[in-house]
């Protein structure tokens, strides 16, 4: 059931890539959810502005295989580390697909939830969480990039109306991913990554979005979140 579920949250993520001034490659993740208006992109305050700092100096900016450019932005959070794109299908499509225009264009999908805005996993409540881990890209021979996806399973330990809190350990957490991953691994790229909350009904089981990671440590395992609950259908911010 778990690999299951980690192939569903694979397709509503993907590394954000791009360069600094100085021709070294960042990432982080960006999340699709879909509303009633938008198709949106999610990921961090500061993985949007690496974005723009990058574009200004000529560098490519990529989410997946696709182009992605500044003017996308739609806002940022003034107080959380949060911003969203205005994307489209078409981009969707090719996001899944290399440099070389092969790949896959269904390979990702947005996330819907049933409530709005989407709703935070209560204290101790179990939750799923990861995303593309820059300790883990690798650049290829033939020019692309290849991303390792990493996710855990556990519970949250603290929450509050700016951040959902968890821990990752040995005794409580579930790693799942392509390959192992060690305890005090840098997670650094999981920024924008996406948080599930477990939902059990009609003796049914499955996923909903509840927040976006800004923080984590490989070290101390300290894994934070922002919650949703200020986002708005349009992906502006209350």
């Amino acid at each position: 059931m778990v690999r299951m579920y980690q192939t569903w949250a694979q397709k509503i993520c993907a590394p954000v890539f791009y360069e600094d001034a100085n021709g070294e490659t960042h990432n982080g993740t960006m999340t699709f959810l879909r509303t009633d208006e938008e198709l949106l992109g999610i990921t961090n305050k500061h993985v949007a502005r690496g974005v723009a700092e990058s574009a200004e100096a000529g560098k490519n900016c990529k989410v997946g295989g696709a182009p992605l450019e500044p003017a996308r932005l739609i806002a940022e959070h003034q107080q959380l580390d949060l911003a969203t794109y205005r994307l489209s299908d078409v981009l969707l499509a090719n996001v899944g697909l290399l440099a070389d225009g092969s790949g896959d264009p269904a390979k990702h999908q947005p996330a819907t939830v049933t409530e709005w805005p989407p709703v935070p996993a209560g204290e101790g409540a179990p939750v799923m969480y990861g995303g593309y881990p820059g300790a883990h890209r690798s650049s290829l021979a033939d020019g692309n990039v290849e991303f390792g996806f990493f996710w855990f399973a556990n519970k949250v330990e603290s929450l509050s109306d700016k951040n959902i809190g968890m821990v990752i350990n040995s005794e409580n957490s579930i790693s799942v991913g392509d390959r192992p991953i060690k305890a005090g691994s840098d997670l650094g790229g999981w920024s924008g990554g996406p948080v599930f909350r477990v939902i059990e009904e009609n003796a049914i089981e499955r996923l909903e979005l509840s927040g976006i990671i800004y923080e984590c440590s490989g070290n101390s395992g300290i894994v934070l979140a922002h919650p949703l609950i200020d986002l708005n259908p349009d992906g502006t911010f209350e």
